[in-house]
């Protein structure tokens, strides 16, 4: 699918940023990225032409911009683009994040191969940076984790990899589904064909992914990718849940993911800059969920919460 990408110059100071990027969210945007001075929002090409009039009208009210580019992204130009921009990223000898045509390194636990395409997730925005950061400090061993908003399905991978018992990823978006896909299986971690293949299979693609980074074997670890939203939750229970989208969705589907999780389950948040977290807070203690600690970087911050 071909998307549109919207890049705005901007003064920081003059420019909510934050209140900009939830009201390009509610227009449909679905990822950005900042920089000094600069915002660029991506959204579905469909969608920036039927939300034409609100994006404009978004546009209006946190303008003037000192510049703007709208730019039609062609899908099948992506690869070639990343092969030529796309940096790996590496943090210390816990993990390195990496595409198909950069090297893994030995020195780290895990090296993590990804694709990344559109999908967000691919360990430069300081979201998943410090979302990696909480996996490296409590990893989820013998946990059944959530990934939702997988993206590129990063987080879930490095889960998996760290011996979580399993793994369910959910993106609303259809290319970040198979982007996510494509990624698991490049990890060694197959998703499991739920009608044919046996529980056995699961087990072997695991223990081949934990051995590349220097596990013992262990046992099962049935990876799933879906595609949907938070009404895919019913019935699920977990662990561990990781999101990493954005506040206004995260608030929106907190009722589903307190009951999607276990008493005494961990519930990561990021996504959302520091102003927002007592939002977050609010949403979280009003279905029994609350606060443990959080991190921040460049303005950006992730929240952990148990259930009580």
């Amino acid at each position: 699918m071909e998307y549109v990408s919207v890049c705005l110059r901007h003064a920081l100071e003059q420019v909510p940023l934050d209140l900009l990027v939830d009201a390009l969210g509610e227009a449909g945007f679905e990822s950005f990225e900042t920089e000094e001075g600069v915002l660029t929002a991506y959204i579905r090409r469909p969608d920036y032409q039927q939300n034409k009039a609100e994006i404009e009208a978004v546009l209006a009210e946190y303008g003037p911009f000192s510049g703007r580019e709208d730019t039609v992204i062609q899908d099948q130009d992506w690869n070639a683009v990343w092969e030529s921009s796309y940096q790996p990223v590496r943090f210390g000898d816990f993990c390195f994040v990496h595409a198909p045509f950069h090297e893994p390194l030995a020195e780290v636990k895990y090296n993590i191969r990804i694709e990344p395409k559109m999908s967000f997730g691919t360990a430069h925005h300081p979201t998943t940076a410090l979302m990696i950061s909480f996996l490296q400090e409590n990893p989820p061993i013998g946990e059944d984790v959530l990934d939702m908003g997988c993206g590129t399905g990063v987080l879930g991978i490095l889960a998996a990899m760290q011996g979580a018992k399993s793994v369910t990823g959910i993106d609303v978006d259809e290319w970040a589904y198979r982007n996510a896909l494509e990624n698991v299986q490049a990890n060694g971690l197959i998703q499991p064909n739920e009608q044919s293949r046996a529980c056995s299979s699961y087990a072997v693609a695991k223990n081949r992914a934990l051995k590349r980074n220097g596990f013992a074997e262990q046992g099962s670890c049935p990876f799933v990718i879906k595609l949907g939203d938070a009404r895919l939750l019913s019935g699920l229970k977990f662990d561990r849940i990781i999101a990493n989208i954005n506040r206004n969705i995260l608030v929106g589907d907190m009722e589903a993911y307190s009951a999607a999780l276990q008493p005494g389950g961990s519930l990561y948040l990021s996504g959302f800059y520091l102003e927002d977290m007592e939002v977050l807070e609010r949403a979280c203690n009003a279905h029994r969920l609350f606060y443990k600690r959080h991190k921040t970087q460049d303005n950006w911050a992730a929240m952990l919460f148990v259930k009580k």
